[in-house]
């Protein structure tokens, strides 16, 4: 599921075939659509959040790194 926000999330969205695969082999289709439809919603409040400007000047940024994980969606 990481890859998958990773993928969506990214510069150019776009997932490859083998993360498709893998994503279908954990979850449904309309699961899948499901959890783009959250990904996507929590990406747009939290740009609401930052245009009203309820972000504080200070706001610790966290990096965690997708695992690569054979066969892990």
């Amino acid at each position: 599921m990481l890859a998958w926000t990773d993928a969506f999330l990214s510069a150019e969205p776009q997932a490859d075939e083998a993360l498709r695969r893998r994503m279908l082999a954990s979850f449904s289709a309309a699961e899948i659509v499901e959890l783009t439809a959250g990904v996507a919603l929590f990406m747009g409040f939290s740009k609401i959040a930052l245009a009203l400007g309820g972000v504080p000047d200070e706001l610790p940024v966290m990096v965690q790194p997708t695992p690569d994980v054979p066969g892990a969606a």
